[in-house]
């Protein structure tokens, strides 16, 4: 692969066709296996009601909730960088293909409507419907680790280096989006 453009991580030759098997095929690449598992390929997954998962952060105490927070963000990031990784080889690690990638699947496994917004040496997200936030409820700090996360994993995957990613507006928050930025230093 060519030098990855560290300023803006959409700026490519126009990108391939997404291979139907991977923009939108998460769903029918699940497999439900006899000992109750979800997967798809090697990769594990889990069906869980958000107000389930994030009412265990709700009860917290709001500075363990915020290192709970950061911890979720943190193993998101690093697990889930093994999807990511697997999808930009399937989309012959071609950038923009990746975000469409990321895009279909996040709405296939029910994180809401992604859209990114990519930028000089930054790369935004907008988020409708974020199960964290709509399974939380009203919060004073932004709740949507999982996204940051996976925003963390996707950014650091199509610039090639490591980035720091904010989420800059929370429906929990009274937002009417949750948004996010991943920042790196441009090169």
């Amino acid at each position: 692969m060519d030098e990855p453009n560290r300023d803006d991580p959409t700026a490519s030759v126009p990108a391939p066709a997404v291979p139907a098997a991977v923009a939108g095929g998460l769903r029918q690449r699940l497999r439900w296996t006899p000992d109750g598992a979800v997967h798809d390929g090697p990769r594990r997954y889990l069906l869980m009601r958000p107000d389930v998962l994030m009412g265990l952060l709700r009860r917290l105490p709001s500075e363990a909730r915020a290192q709970a927070l950061a911890a979720f963000a943190d193993s998101v990031a690093d697990n889930g960088v093994d999807s990511i990784r697997a999808y930009f080889r399937q989309v012959g690690e071609d950038p923009s293909a990746l975000l469409a990638t990321t895009v279909a699947a996040a709405a296939d496994l029910g994180w809401g409507a992604w859209r990114f917004e990519p930028g000089r040496a930054r790369l935004g997200l907008v988020v409708e419907g974020s199960p964290f936030a709509a399974g939380h409820g009203a919060a004073d700090a932004p709740v949507c680790a999982p996204i940051a996360g996976m925003l963390r994993a996707v950014a650091s995957v199509s610039v090639g280096i490591d980035v720091d990613v904010t989420e800059t507006a929370c429906v929990a928050c009274g937002a009417p989006r949750c948004a996010f930025e991943a920042r790196w230093a441009a090169c």
